[in-house]
């Protein structure tokens, strides 16, 4: 018998049986959630390999306001992308300064610019995996186990246990 979806497929589903990458992560960009951005956070000076530096974080704009837990690709100023991985902001000391991981292969410079790659838990595998490991109730192994449709259910259930009687 067929399996069934709870619901359509999420947009950004990458199946990671299919990909090509092997990874599952959402390598394309899209838009900011934050507003009309495309890019978040734009590099002002000199970083390192984990750190992006940028002017003071504007919430009128959402300009260079990258939130903790938030994934995104760096691009150079000419708007190519620097590597195909992508980031994710572990901290921002709340004005000019966003530390993220992994390590970048190169240090980032005024210029750079930092676009969403996917925020949410239905973005991809990955996403879906990290949400479910987060809450305590699931191991990486666990979920490596399990279908699509049984980590929908899963983060659907742990967002809102009373939508299933």
């Amino acid at each position: 018998m067929g399996q069934h979806m709870l619901s359509v497929p999420e947009i950004g589903f990458i199946d990671k049986d299919r990909n090509g990458r092997g990874d599952g992560k959402q390598h394309r960009v899209r838009g900011s959630f934050q507003g009309a951005n495309a890019h978040p956070f734009i590099a002002t000076g000199a970083g390192s390999t984990t750190t992006l530096v940028g002017a003071a974080a504007n919430l009128a704009t959402s300009l260079n306001c990258l939130r903790l837990g938030e994934r995104f690709v760096l691009f150079n100023s000419a708007g190519v992308p620097k590597e195909g991985t992508v980031f994710t902001v572990t901290a921002h000391n709340g004005t000019t300064t966003v530390t993220f991981a992994p390590a970048a292969a190169v240090a980032t410079a005024s210029g750079d610019t930092a676009r969403i790659a996917s925020s949410d838990a239905f973005d991809d595998l990955d996403s879906l995996d990290a949400y479910l490991v987060a809450t305590g109730v699931y191991t990486q192994a666990q979920c490596d186990k399990m279908n699509v449709n049984d980590k929908v259910y899963a983060v659907r259930l742990a967002q809102d246990p009373s939508q299933w009687r």
